[in-house]
């Protein structure tokens, strides 16, 4: 049974919602839209925040389209503060995993509010702290709801799909490159490459074909974007999807398939490689590599003169720029690398932990699509710094926690060694 305290709240609130939204709706302006659409949400949260978690996922990419300022980081922050508030009337246990995220939170926030006195810039944003707040938060919501696994894939590919069409009728490029949502080319080949990832995983585990058409809009957006931490993050998710529950031999076979036509056939490989990057030419592609290289290896030594609370959340660019090499405004294009470098090499544990309780484990076939969707973005970390930007990340933190609260559930209730007639 519910508190008192929440019961009581749960029916003063859906008493007074109508009301109050008609008054906002009728003398006031835009704050009166806002309040009204967080009010109806606070409604369904309070009987369904599963239900509520999947609305936050889908329409994340709608607001990114409308506006794709600052509105996401307000919105999805009043979603996650009514959810929160929610499941703490409502009462929960604190579990190893909600332990997990708390410590990263703090870890962040120490780093954020007390950087190293050298590396603080004149100006900070305190933006980014913000934007992983709220993921922290939608993290814990999704722990403590998780929504139904299946319904999770569905909205990721659908708002994925409607996304990349959007992007694509718009048709705007910036160096033969598609962007749109607000993001550059490599971040929104993310966008695209978790929603191909969800669609082919749908189109396998629940045999209906009709996926592929919302796969193939989502693959052809994403080559548009010739990203090629994109184009990884793809690869890694669909072979997670591919290859879940096939015999060794067959996994083994298609390992051996790939690295012998990467060994014969490296004429192929350069020539598909040339038409996906498009106008961008070898020495474009040789510099930007060779400035990312040494931003990352400027934050490996960053975070081993600074282990335990790094240099200070969000001011690696600027430390960047003051630095010899590479000596321009630029960050390090690989989240471990930033948390380790920004926030300390315990914080960067604590996410590798994280990731570890939620994906080291077998799913049923339902599941397998939100670790596919999991390990995708991991891999999609090693090429940007994903983990600030909401239409990226919204999907990797609901999903994890609901692979989390999963894991759990099978630890709490384990299944019987032997059967029983």
């Amino acid at each position: 049974m519910r508190p008192l305290s929440a019961a009581v709240a749960g029916r003063v609130g859906t008493l007074a919602a109508a009301p109050v939204a008609a008054y906002l709706a009728l003398f006031h302006g835009f704050a009166a839209a806002a309040a009204v659409a967080l009010i109806c949400f606070a409604l369904v949260a309070w009987k369904r925040p599963d239900v509520a978690l999947l609305m936050v996922l889908g329409l994340v990419p709608v607001i990114a389209a409308i506006n794709p300022g600052g509105t996401v980081l307000k919105a999805v922050l009043g979603a996650v503060g009514v959810l929160l508030f929610r499941m703490v009337l409502s009462g929960f246990r604190l579990r190893p995993d909600l332990v997990l995220v708390l410590l990263m939170a703090l870890a962040v926030t120490v780093s954020c509010l007390m950087p190293a006195a050298s590396t603080l810039p004149a100006q900070r944003s305190w933006t980014s702290w913000a934007l992983l707040l709220v993921g922290f938060g939608l993290l814990t919501a999704s722990i403590l709801a998780p929504p139904d696994p299946r319904r999770i894939a569905q909205v990721v590919a659908g708002s994925g799909t409607g996304a990349a069409g959007y992007v694509l009728v718009r048709g705007e490029y910036a160096s033969d490159r598609l962007i749109g949502l607000g993001l550059n080319p490599n971040y929104l080949g993310v966008v695209l490459a978790l929603s191909l990832v969800a669609a082919v995983g749908l189109t396998r585990f629940s045999r209906s074909w009709s996926w592929l058409v919302p796969a193939v809009v989502c693959a052809h957006a994403l080559l548009l974007t010739r990203s090629r931490g994109a184009l990884a993050t793809a690869a890694v998710g669909l072979a997670c999807v591919l290859i879940a529950s096939r015999p060794l031999r067959h996994k083994v076979l298609i390992a051996l398939a790939i690295t012998a036509a990467a060994v014969v056939l490296p004429d192929t490989l350069d020539s598909v490689e040339g038409h996906l990057m498009g106008d961008r030419t070898p020495i474009e592609l040789t510099v930007n590599t060779e400035v990312r290289k040494q931003a990352a290896l400027l934050a490996v030594r960053v975070a081993l003169d600074h282990p335990l609370r790094g240099i200070g959340y969000a001011v690696f660019p600027e430390y960047a720029r003051t630095s010899p090499a590479p000596g321009v405004f630029i960050n390090t294009h690989n989240d471990y690398l930033r948390l380790a470098a920004e926030s300390g090499m315990v914080t960067l544990a604590l996410l590798v932990a994280l990731l570890w309780l939620g994906l080291a484990r077998r799913y049923s076939a339902e599941r397998v699509v939100l670790q596919a969707l999991c390990l995708a973005y991991a891999v999609g970390l090693l090429f940007a710094n994903a983990l600030t930007d909401l239409v990226i990340s919204t999907p990797f933190w609901i999903s994890l926690g609901c692979l989390l609260a999963q894991a759990r559930r099978r630890k709490a209730n384990p299944p019987p060694l032997f059967r029983t007639t």
